[in-house]
């Protein structure tokens, strides 16, 4: 999930933790003279609601084309996902493409490098690849969390603003901020801080303090609390969460400290994460509109095209936010990036992606 380009190819990781396998496959059906194309995936749990949506909208997509697609979910475990790899290899059934959303770039690069060896076509989604795995991949597809952390910085500029403009005092010249981030060693945990910090730089705001904490708003709150106490003193002006049910936890850290969100200190959320009703009230001044299940859609066109035509081109697409259609993908580039368009309190209600309305892409 950018206005201003950003360096790709970071060394990225996720939080390990379980093992568990879950398996899942939709068939669709294929047009009359249609050859039925296959495509497996390998990612974390869909016991996470974001990893939910990304399935659904890539199980309905691949159904529309035609395309049989299997699931292989792991529990956040890398060792997991590498024996998936191993058993899928030693399977002898090739499906068309790969589609591989590791849970520790660096970590897995092997199992990668496996995939790639197999002369199955091997697509990467929703984490910016490793800059040493980029000659495994025929494509990224997904979100640019370097780009949703540039808006959660414009937010962050425009919240601060408003509170001068309100006549609420800073607690520095330009406001202190701390920031509620996914677990460490996660990458998007630091593409998205990457985003943000280089979007504040030169508007005076300081990041006083950050800490690690999950994707929910229990993390959110248990870690928010620990921020709060630990920087009350200092002075609190904003505070940024990676995704807004971390931001849901955090509010409510804030008002049990005897803060008022939205008054006294300004909220922003990275992208917008099931219920958004401290969004609508103001107490969260913005968000990204991130839409998991666009992402699995967007994903499965990059693929299916690039089955269709075999080609990849250089440089980045970055189709529209357009509040009516979804784009049609014609062509495949080298990286191919979903739209986060920002959205602040007032426009959840107005607000649509690729004809669906923002209150059913963020409810889930």
């Amino acid at each position: 999930m950018i206005k201003n380009s950003r360096t790709l190819g970071l060394t990225l990781a996720f939080a390990v933790a379980g093992a568990t396998l879950a398996a899942c496959g939709d068939a669709g059906t294929a047009s009359s003279g249609d050859h039925a194309r296959s495509v497996v995936v390998f990612m974390p749990p869909g016991s996470d609601n974001y990893l939910a949506e990304w399935q659904r909208g890539a199980r309905a997509e691949a159904q529309k084309l035609g395309i049989d697609i299997k699931i292989l979910e792991n529990q956040f475990s890398q060792p997991e996902q590498d024996t998936q790899v191993q058993q899928q290899l030693g399977s002898g059934s090739k499906p068309d493409a790969y589609i591989w959303w590791p849970v520790d770039n660096a970590a897995g690069l092997a199992s990668l490098k496996k995939l790639h060896d197999s002369d199955v076509p091997t697509f990467q989604t929703n984490q910016n690849p490793d800059s040493r795995g980029l000659e495994y991949i025929v494509a990224y597809a997904g979100v640019d969390d370097t780009q949703n952390g540039d808006v959660s910085g414009q937010l962050a500029v425009q919240a601060r603003d408003k509170l001068k403009e309100s006549g609420v005092p800073l607690h520095s010249a330009g406001g202190n901020a701390i920031a509620v981030t996914f677990p460490a060693g996660y990458g998007a945990t630091e593409d998205r801080m990457k985003g943000f910090q280089k979007r504040i730089e030169g508007s005076g705001i300081q990041v006083i303090a950050e800490a690690p904490a999950g994707f929910d708003q229990t993390t959110g709150y248990k870690i928010g609390a620990q921020l709060i106490a630990a920087n009350k003193a200092k002075g609190i002006d904003i505070v940024y969460a990676e995704n807004d049910a971390l931001a849901d936890g955090a509010i409510q850290a804030l008002e049990e400290a005897g803060y008022q969100p939205g008054k006294n200190v300004a909220v922003v959320g990275g992208n917008c994460h099931g219920d958004f009703s401290n969004l609508q009230a103001g107490k969260q001044f913005g968000t990204g509109l991130q839409a998991a299940s666009l992402e699995g859609q967007y994903t499965v066109d990059v693929v299916n095209t690039y089955l269709k035509t075999k080609q990849v081109k250089d440089g980045e697409a970055r189709p529209e936010a357009s509040p009516d259609k979804a784009p049609t993908v014609d062509s495949v580039s080298r990286y191919n990036f979903i739209p986060n368009p920002m959205v602040h309190s007032n426009e959840v209600q107005s607000t649509s992606l690729w004809g669906h309305k923002m209150t059913d892409l963020c409810t889930y």
